[in-house]
């Protein structure tokens, strides 16, 4: 039930938080917003949120640095943050995970109806439970370690989609930010009809 659950939507573009927020109230969720990592810090801890929709790049504070300090408050230990972020923007997402990172989403891949599909998801899972993080890696045969990885998984090595022809990226889905857990799942699927190629599971190869 999203009934009353608060949701927190730090942004700096009002567009965006403004867009986000209405589709999320449409659905029941009451959203509190912030435009900067200070407002951000401040509004959580006035009124701490269910899960809080963080954007990586801020006028003040960075997305990083503001999971950095919530994670750091216990009543923040296990709430759900996802992080946005441009296509373009380099992020560092083994650091995100290191910090706490739930999940994050590049804003031109995803509509509105895909933030609040994730949302439920997240809010869904058991209180205290430490939600599955999900990257995506674009598969370019020519550079990079995603195409390497989709090799040794056994991938074909054509990494375009067969109904229309975008590159395919590579979700890798697992709790990444904890230690001991070593098992994951990896779909290739295309961004663009999002049809799921192939699936697979399996474990990191100790180090």
């Amino acid at each position: 039930m999203a009934e009353g659950r608060p949701i927190l939507i730090v942004e700096d573009e009002d567009l965006i938080r403004d867009t986000y927020a209405r589709r999320l109230e449409h659905e029941g969720f009451v959203v509190s917003q912030a435009p900067t990592g200070r407002d951000a810090l401040r509004v959580a801890r006035l009124s701490p949120p269910q899960l809080i929709l963080l954007d990586v790049m801020l006028p003040d504070l960075s997305g990083l640095e503001v999971l950095k300090s919530l994670r750091a408050d216990r009543r923040f230990l296990t709430t759900p943050v996802v992080l946005f972020t441009n296509l373009s923007q380099h992020m560092d997402k083994h650091m995100a995970a290191r910090l706490g990172a739930t999940d994050y989403l590049v804003k031109s891949e995803v509509a509105p109806a895909d933030v609040v599909a994730r949302v439920r998801q997240l809010l869904a899972a058991a209180p205290g439970q430490r939600p599955i993080a999900s990257f995506q890696l674009e598969v370019n045969p020519e550079q990079g370690d995603a195409a390497a990885l989709a090799s040794l998984l056994g991938y074909p090595r054509d990494y375009t989609c067969a109904r229309c022809g975008q590159r395919l990226l590579l979700q890798l889905d697992g709790d990444f930010s904890d230690p001991w857990s070593r098992s994951f799942r990896v779909r290739l699927r295309c961004p663009a009809c999002r049809e799921t190629h192939e699936e697979t599971k399996g474990e990191p190869t100790p180090a």
